[in-house]
Formats: C-alpha cells, sequence, structure tokens
C-alpha cells in the first residue's frame, strides 16, 4: 500500500508541477530559484535552463525547449519510460528489481553529463549564447 500512494504522490507532483509551469514562466513570474553553480561561478551546469526548457515543453515548444537544455530533452523518454515502467509494476502489486545498471552505462551517462557541462561552457555552436 505504501508503494502505491508513493507512485500516485509522485505522479500528482509531476502533474502539479506541470500545471504550475504551464502558467508561469520562469524568470517572469512565480517563485523559481536561480543556479547556485551559476550565480557563484558564471558558468552554466548540466541543469540551466531545464525549467525554462519544460515550460516550454508543456507548451509544445519542443525546438524552443531544445535550444534551453538539449540534454534534458533526450533524457525526457527514458526517465518516462523508467518511472512508468516502476508505476505499472507498483500498481499490478509487484516488487520491483533492485537498480542494476551495469558499470559501463554509468560510466557512459557520467561522461555524458561531464561532457555537456564542459562543452556547454564554450562558445562553439550551438553553445553560443
Amino acid at each position: 500500500m505504501y508503494r502505491r500512494s508513493s507512485v500516485v504522490a509522485i505522479w500528482s507532483l509531476l502533474v502539479a508541477g506541470a500545471v504550475y509551469l504551464f502558467f508561469f514562466e520562469p524568470g517572469k513570474s512565480g517563485f523559481f530559484p536561480g543556479c547556485p553553480f551559476r550565480f557563484l561561478t558564471g558558468f552554466t551546469c548540466p541543469g540551466c535552463g531545464t525549467t525554462r526548457a519544460l515550460h516550454q515543453i508543456v507548451h509544445g515548444h519542443f525546438g524552443t525547449a531544445f535550444t534551453l537544455n538539449p540534454l534534458l530533452l533526450l533524457a525526457i523518454p527514458f526517465l518516462l519510460f523508467a518511472l512508468l515502467r516502476y508505476s505499472v509494476i507498483i500498481m499490478r502489486g509487484g516488487i520491483p528489481r533492485p537498480n542494476a545498471l551495469p558499470a559501463p552505462y554509468i560510466y557512459a551517462i557520467f561522461f555524458i553529463i561531464l561532457s555537456f557541462w564542459i562543452f556547454r561552457n564554450t562558445p562553439f555552436y550551438p553553445f553560443v549564447s
């Protein structure tokens, strides 16, 4: 029962967040804290632009969202698949398997995020501000 209520709570929070992002534009209205890494260093982190990109996604502007944070737009299908899979298993009364992502995949994800972090702070296309 605890797991099912957790799944319902997660999906409810996602829907509430999407509704909030639909009505309030980051940087112009609503409560959206800034990036502490960017504030302290002046550089962008891998998550910079995520809130603005999600605002564009809920409005159906995927091209604009991609320019704000391409890594997010590429990661969303994988994240949604994982959450949907977990939700279906829990709601059917099953017990999900423990996370067992092989080490090469973990290293690949780390390399992709680190590379994105470095290259988005360069003056090269498509990361030109």
